[in-house]
C-alpha cells in the first residue's frame, strides 16, 4: 500500500482484528459447549467461558503477533498499525472488565 492508502490499511487492520476476535470468541464458546457435553461436573462450561474471557488478552497474542510479523514482512505498515491499535484496545477493555469483576 502507498502512503495515501495508509488510513485504509489502518481501518482494514482494525476490522481484521475484530473479525479474528469474533472467530476466537466462537471457538471459546464451542469449547465450552463441548466441555459441557463431555464432563460430568457442574458448571463446566461456565468455568471454560470464564477462563476464556479472563485470558482473552493472552489468547489474542496467539494470532496477533504472527499476523503482525507476517504483515511487516509484506511491508504493509497501515494494517500493522490497525492491528496493534485494535489489540491494545481489546487488552484495555479486557483489563477494565477484569478490574470491574474484582
Amino acid at each position: 500500500m502507498t502512503e495515501r492508502n495508509e488510513p485504509l490499511g489502518i481501518v482494514l487492520g482494525i476490522l481484521l482484528t475484530l473479525g479474528l476476535h469474533v472467530v476466537m470468541a466462537g471457538l471459546i464458546l464451542a469449547i465450552a459447549v463441548l466441555a459441557d457435553e463431555l464432563a460430568t461436573g457442574y458448571y463446566t462450561s461456565l468455568v471454560v467461558l470464564l477462563i476464556g474471557a479472563a485470558g482473552f488478552f493472552f489468547w489474542q497474542l496467539l494470532y496477533v503477533i504472527p499476523l503482525v510479523i507476517w504483515l511487516q514482512r509484506r511491508r504493509n505498515p497501515g494494517m500493522v498499525k490497525g492491528i496493534v491499535i485494535a489489540a491494545c484496545l481489546t487488552a484495555l477493555l479486557n483489563g477494565l472488565c477484569f478490574l470491574q469483576m474484582r
